[in-house]
């Protein structure tokens, strides 16, 4: 089993169904992807050129034919990523390379050149607003990014270093769906270095024990649940 960040996330993830997790993670199976997620993809592939996997992703057009409000704007916004990344001068040497190092695995958006720098860069399509407050959304981009997890950002610079022996800076070029956008660099300091490879290595010990356990989200497609009896009540 190659060790993702999204494998590290979701086991630890005490919210994360662990049936779930052993059917995504270790048996493969492939779930559905959500219009938000659809929403990402397809944008992707209009401001890079393609998605993770090389895979094609199209958003449903209208019984016309013609194309929705939902592709409109995200075209729309495509465009001026497209031109901001053009500003900024951003130079792609790779574009969704897969990477395997070790006993972990990666798939970063992006090897970049930036001011003469190579650099990791994972470009990212939101519906939150500019200043929603990360504490209390994990996929906002404004107040509060220090409660942000940044362990995708720790991951992918780890990997890299492992390959080349080579601390890259990573950036995450974030795009509002009502057209902000943010230029984030991620800091990433010894201390939490350390402790995502005392993660690592702290997986590798309890994966021998993992048993998946059913959860009580009723609304789980992977735990099938009786349903609840009715009761009558008479007042």
């Amino acid at each position: 089993m190659k060790i993702s960040q999204g494998l590290l996330r979701d086991f630890y993830d005490p919210n994360y169904c662990s049936v779930k997790w052993n059917a995504i993670y270790n048996l493969g199976h492939r779930i559905t992807p959500t219009d938000a997620m659809i929403n990402g993809l397809v944008f992707e592939q209009k401001v890079i050129g393609e998605s993770r996997g090389g895979e094609r992703y199209e958003i449903p057009k209208l019984k016309n034919g013609k194309e929705s409000k939902r592709e409109t704007d995200i075209n729309i916004l495509s465009d001026f990523a497209r031109k901001v990344i053009r500003n900024l001068k951003i130079k792609f040497l790779e574009i969704q390379p897969e990477w395997e190092v070790d006993n972990l695995s990666g798939h970063p958006d992006a090897l970049i050149e930036w001011k003469g720098e190579k650099c990791i860069l994972d470009l990212k399509y939101t519906g939150t607003k500019e200043d929603d407050s990360c504490r209390y959304n994990p996929y906002a981009w404004g107040k509060d990014l220090e409660y942000k997890d940044f362990s995708q950002a720790i991951h992918y610079v780890e990997m890299y270093y492992r390959q080349h022996g080579e601390y890259l800076p990573f950036f995450y070029l974030v795009f509002g769906k009502s057209g902000w956008v943010k230029f984030i660099n991620v800091d990433i300091s010894l201390q939490s270095m350390s402790n995502h490879r005392e993660k690592i290595n702290q997986f590798e010990v309890d994966i021998e024990n993992f048993t998946p356990q059913k959860c009580d989200n009723y609304r789980c497609e992977f735990c099938k649940h009786k349903e609840p009896k009715l009761i009558i009540v008479n007042t």
